[in-house]
């Protein structure tokens, strides 16, 4: 995951995001879950370039944001001098406190993680970070029901680590897996979380999927 998003960081608005809609983005992460945290201790997963995490300074007291790249984060250090940045190795939030974030932000990261198993770890890392009352703001596209999504998925999870010579866009660190719904259900439920508010949105720009927007709190 580090060399990818390392090899990537040259073209950050194109693969991290637009900057220009950092703001707006985050606005609506929040809005569409029914909250406009602010105050406290906020962490951010997979901050990239810092094109949110320039605004999410402005709500909080403190930002800890975390990335597996460091050539993200020099970026994001630039963008956001008053946050606290810190590089994980990529398999949870390694290094970050137990019950230490009012609030927990990642959006547009679980998509590129490589495997069913470390999504769901990610979710259990979510709820060991968060403190007994805080909340986290979490998006991340879910396959589609039915037969013919689980079949592309189990062809793409094959094919996906031969294709890796073609670069960085083509690893499995970059293309992602996506969890079915009864999968995220029963990951939300292992980590011991709820879910406050949910909200689909339109289809993830992915085959076979659709995005989904989470509100959790510690069950």
């Amino acid at each position: 995951m580090r060399s990818t998003w390392d090899a990537l960081a040259s073209d950050a608005d194109v693969f991290a995001g637009d900057p220009a809609r950092g703001k707006s983005e985050l606005e609506a992460l929040f809005g569409r879950l029914g909250a406009d945290p602010r105050g406290g201790t906020c962490v951010e997963v997979g901050c990239g370039p810092g094109r949110i995490t320039r605004h999410l300074v402005d709500r909080f007291d403190r930002v800890l944001a975390l990335d597996v790249s460091p050539a993200m984060l020099e970026q994001a250090e630039a963008n956001a001098p008053t946050a606290e940045f810190r590089l994980v190795a990529g398999e949870g939030l390694d290094g970050v406190d137990d019950s230490v974030a009012d609030v927990l932000v990642c959006y547009l990261v679980l998509q590129h993680l490589p495997r069913r198993e470390l999504v769901v770890h990610f979710l259990a890392e979510f709820a060991r970070v968060l403190k007994p009352t805080g909340e986290a703001f979490v998006q991340l596209p879910i396959l589609d029901p039915g037969v013919p999504a689980r079949a592309w998925r189990a062809l793409r999870s094959a094919l996906v680590p031969l294709t890796q010579f073609r670069g960085p866009t083509s690893t499995a660190a970059f293309r992602g897996y996506r969890l079915a719904a009864d999968e995220l259900e029963r990951g939300v439920v292992a980590a011991r979380l709820r879910v406050v508010a949910r909200d689909t949105g339109p289809d993830a720009p992915y085959r076979f999927s659709h995005d989904v927007f989470l509100r959790l709190g510690r069950a």
